[in-house]
């Protein structure tokens, strides 16, 4: 998979309320954009998407989200759930939402 089009995906579907993820890959992006976008420190590895999802939700328990998009955002990565499958372009991925510099913009990356 291209690492754009989960990119794109989680992006678009984070502006609509009946979406859900539908992968590993959209996982990976959606946890390192909730990161970038919440301002919690990195809580894990690259390896375990299973984990990485847990300590992500943990870290950011109780923090007031104004935004709508990353509140659904938020929804779709606790209803996710991960298989054991990892690999390069899931890391990848995680590095592209960290290192995110335009939010909810389908068109630049």
């Amino acid at each position: 998979m291209v690492p754009s089009l989960a990119r794109q995906a989680v992006i678009i579907k984070s502006g609509n309320n009946t979406s859900v993820l539908t992968g590993n890959y959209e996982l990976a992006y959606a946890l390192g954009f909730i990161v970038n976008q919440t301002g919690i420190l990195f809580p894990g590895d690259y390896t375990n998407l299973s984990d990485l999802q847990e300590k992500v939700i943990k870290e950011t328990e109780g923090q007031k989200i104004e935004d709508e998009k990353l509140e659904h955002l938020f929804r779709m990565v606790r209803l996710y759930n991960p298989t054991d499958e990892f690999d390069e372009q899931m890391g990848e991925l995680i590095n592209m939402g960290l290192g995110e510099k335009y939010p909810w913009d389908i068109h630049r990356a």
